[in-house]
């Protein structure tokens, strides 16, 4: 049998909607295409009896940022889908193909194997079907009781563009305003000359997409480990999985799956990193500052604004703090040593291959959050994608905390 061309998704393989079923008198045959248009065509069949039948569908993009069969849109721009499949031609009957979504537009809505999707104008989590049929026919009509169906499905989350952000709200939730680095008057203000902002404004800009996370969206997958909800603002302890919107790089959750594969190769369990904190939202940062007066979270343009950078620990026991890595029988920040290793190996090979997801990288001893049952040593790691002016990757603290022992980062 053949099948219909698809364009390969970098991501995992999507799960096609499937079905057996015992026929006294089909055939499994080529499924052609009619040249140019893409539209099913019909095909002789020869009679084979006692044949099982295999019939298999999924909608699949060109797009890494397609897990399985959920789609994270990183813009508003139309997509292009197209449905594969493994159908019999049984004889006597016609295939027919339908379309539906239940927000934004598609191209087409029939007979096309390619299509292409609309996204609506705000966030939305948008469920795409196709639907193939067999209809049979009698006496030249197409009789209109199928002998046999089948569906796949795609949800697509969409963003809501950053333009829709007014007076630091959007839809009825507060995230604040992002300030502009290629402002030289704020620069001035901030004395912001010489720092990273200032030397590269281009990775602070304010996010042109923002991601509305509701009981919708929570917690749809978006690649092997992670879930939209994972990435928003403290949940679920802080925001209680209020809704709310949030900035999230794809190439931040593509660096994530790496470092889970780096630490299993490096013996730990990689399947086991638990996310402190994705996104932190500018409003959210001021806000605590003024009313504890501490300026821990006062980085005007932390990477954890654009949704580019994440704090995690590696929880193998499940109590929310990180696991007593080097068997010392205390948890300490320096059990961050052994995922220490994992992100330099990862951000050098990044280096290596001339990737761009390479970044920062620090640890600290306890997160600043009180709403959370415990505290816990943690890391950071980011996509900034630059480096420091002496051409070396980014990393911090110099000292250990807690002896002042120097931390030797090259050798990490």
């Amino acid at each position: 049998m053949t099948r219909a061309p698809a364009s390969p998704s970098p991501g995992r393989r999507p799960d096609p909607s499937f079905v057996k079923a015992p026929l006294a008198a089909a055939a499994f045959l080529a499924v052609a295409l009619t040249a140019g248009s893409g539209a099913l065509a019909a095909d002789a069949v020869s009679p084979i009896k006692g044949t099982t039948v295999d019939f298999s569908m999924t909608i699949r993009t060109s797009l890494s940022s397609q897990y399985d069969n959920t789609l994270l849109l990183e813009n508003n721009e139309p997509v292009s889908l197209l449905l594969d499949f493994q159908a019999p031609r049984l004889a006597g009957c016609e295939q027919k193909l339908r379309w539906r979504c239940d927000n934004g537009r598609l191209e087409f809505a029939d007979s096309e194997l390619r299509n292409r999707f609309f996204p609506p104008p705000a966030a939305a989590v948008t469920a795409i079907e196709a639907e193939l049929g067999l209809f049979p026919r009698r006496d030249g009509l197409t009789l209109p009781t199928p002998l046999l169906t089948n569906k796949a499905m795609l949800r697509v989350i969409s963003p809501s563009p950053g333009s829709l952000l007014q007076m630091g709200e959007i839809d009825g939730c507060r995230i604040g305003d992002f300030l502009d680095p290629t402002d030289l008057g704020l620069r001035r203000n901030l004395n912001l000359d010489g720092s990273y902002a200032a030397l590269h404004p281009d990775r602070f800009l304010s996010p042109r997409a923002l991601y509305l996370v509701d009981d919708v969206s929570r917690n749809l997958p978006i690649s092997r480990h992670f879930r939209l909800g994972d990435f928003a603002l403290d949940f679920p302890w802080f925001s209680l999985g209020k809704r709310q919107y949030m900035a999230l790089d794809y190439g931040l959750v593509r660096k994530l799956e790496d470092l889970v594969d780096e630490m299993n190769r490096a013996g730990l369990p990689g399947d086991k990193i638990r996310l402190l904190f994705g996104f932190r939202s500018p409003a959210f940062s001021a806000e605590r500052n003024i009313r504890e007066a501490d300026d821990s979270l006062q980085a005007s343009f932390s990477l954890h604004l654009y949704g580019k950078a994440a704090d995690f620990i590696l929880d193998a026991d499940g109590d929310l703090r990180l696991d007593d890595l080097d068997h010392d029988g205390q948890i300490t920040v320096r059990d961050t040593i052994p995922l220490i290793r994992c992100v330099n190996n990862l951000d050098r090979r990044y280096r290596a291959k001339g990737g761009s997801l390479f970044g920062g990288a620090g640890v600290a001893v306890r997160h600043e959050f009180p709403e959370r049952p415990v505290q816990s040593p943690y890391i950071h790691v980011d996509t900034r994608g630059f480096l420091d002016e002496k051409g070396n990757l980014i990393r911090w603290p110099d000292r250990w905390p807690g002896t002042g022992d120097p931390i030797d980062w090259d050798r990490l």
